[in-house]
């Protein structure tokens, strides 16, 4: 069971580098007062994403995601999705819950 728990975390690991990244360049936003990562799941991912993303991983260690370099393509490029997708909403949750309140 250790060996499933280490690569549990390490996934989840990735996924948030993966949306640290996209915060980065733009595809999704991070609240300042709260932290949170939001503005995923509303469009679809367009090509000249995917090329904008695969170049700057193709550029290893010395490109905007080292962390990355390793990775098969396909890997880096569900990982991505992943992070895009699991963090849905136009703004962030607790800043609309405190603006209803």
């Amino acid at each position: 069971m250790g060996g499933a728990k280490a690569a549990m975390m390490e996934h989840e690991e990735n996924v948030a580098m993966a949306a640290s990244y996209l915060v980065e360049i733009g595809r999704l936003e991070s609240c300042e007062g709260h932290g949170t990562i939001y503005g995923g799941a509303v469009w679809d991912l367009e090509a000249d994403f995917y090329k904008q993303v695969m170049s700057d991983r193709n550029r290893g260690d010395n490109g905007p995601v080292p962390w990355a370099a390793a990775m098969k393509a396909r890997e880096y490029t569900d990982l991505l999705k992943e992070a895009y997708e699991s963090h849905p909403g136009e703004a962030c949750f607790s800043c609309e819950k405190n603006m209803a309140d």
